[in-house]
């Protein structure tokens, strides 16, 4: 097992009230100590930091050092809900000073009214914003909103994504997912739910195939998983949680994803990645993953999907663009006659 990618839960601290997800009923859970993330496996790329609220983790700097120790060049994308500008910025400072290659994503479900609603906080909407625009101008460059769709925020879908063009920022989406082993809450809407309110997510999709950068034309790829239901249910067969990728929770519980509650082992009690993973431990994971048919649909989903056929995801980008940009002609030239 020599991942690629790890989403890794540093804290279940939270200053959110999310109507997703019950992290926050859970503040107290078990932190690892800052030394045991020297464990990390070597092979790591990209490494989520999230929470919780990671920025609320009072020794994080502590933490990040010892992930650079590990795996110095690899990227670190920080997950936050952008309430506390100054301690993110101050934070983010530090961190820069010794980790150049980072990047932060801030949550935001919606416009003012419906964010708030979604995140349980009044006031925090201008918070997230705020919270961008001073990392913008601290000259970080690899920015994001991240927006997680529910059946009552879909439709400002395309209202978030412009957002996200006139704070100068990328836009990445997925929808609330259930997780006894992350999000602690297994209530959230089926996907299926959302369909009569999709057409804010098309305008995203199209949008995004009409952009100059490749990242934007495989986020719509990404978008495409979320509107069918059909790749995604061909995406099981072909998941690569446990291999390519892999969730670490506060405590160092390790599991193969964010989903799948079968725990690998805890990181704290071994010495090195590779005495956690044995080759026992990667078999069982293989045929768990095989036998999984949780209808999940996030960013390690996608890049595996891509990875696994990139001809194919090319192909349908090549062939939506194209298509994109008619539609696009089109409603333009529909405007000029009326």
């Amino acid at each position: 097992m020599k991942p690629k990618e790890a989403v890794i839960a540093v804290t279940y601290q939270c200053n959110a009230r999310c109507s997703m997800c019950n992290i926050w009923k859970n503040p107290e859970a078990e932190e690892l100590a800052p030394d045991q993330y020297l464990k990390l496996p070597s092979t790591l790329k990209t490494i989520n930091v999230t929470g919780g609220e990671p920025f609320l983790r009072k020794d994080l700097v502590e933490v990040v050092k010892n992930i650079h120790t590990r795996v110095p060049e690899a990227r670190l994308v920080f997950s936050t809900n952008g309430f506390k500008t100054d301690l993110i910025t101050s934070t983010m400072k530090q961190i820069r000073g010794f980790h150049e290659k980072v990047g932060v994503g801030v949550s935001i479900d919606g416009m003012e009214a419906t964010h708030e609603k979604v995140r349980g906080v009044p006031g925090v909407f201008k918070n997230a914003v705020s919270t961008l625009q001073e990392l913008r101008r601290m000259g970080i460059k690899d920015l994001r909103i991240g927006m997680t769709l529910q059946k009552d925020n879909v439709e400002e879908a395309h209202l978030v994504f412009n957002l996200s063009k006139e704070l100068g920022v990328q836009f990445t989406t997925t929808f609330a997912h259930n997780s006894e082993v992350y999000f602690q809450k297994m209530d959230n809407a089926a996907l299926a739910t959302f369909e009569p309110t999709y057409e804010a997510l098309y305008a995203v999709l199209n949008c995004q195939l009409r952009s100059r950068s490749a990242k934007d034309w495989f986020r719509a790829y990404h978008i495409r998983g979320i509107l069918d239901k059909s790749l995604r249910e061909e995406f099981v067969s072909k998941c690569e949680a446990g291999a390519r990728f892999f969730f670490m929770s506060p405590n160092g519980d390790v599991f193969p994803c964010m989903v799948m509650n079968m725990p690998i082992g805890n990181i704290r009690d071994f010495g090195t990645w590779d005495e956690l993973v044995t080759r026992e431990a990667e078999t069982k994971v293989t045929k768990a993953v095989k036998a999984c048919k949780e209808d999940c649909w996030m960013v390690c989903n996608t890049r595996s999907l891509i990875v696994a056929h990139p001809l194919r995801a090319g192909a349908w980008v090549v062939k939506s663009k194209a298509r994109a940009h008619l539609v696009n002609r089109s409603k333009g030239q529909s405007a000029r006659r009326s």
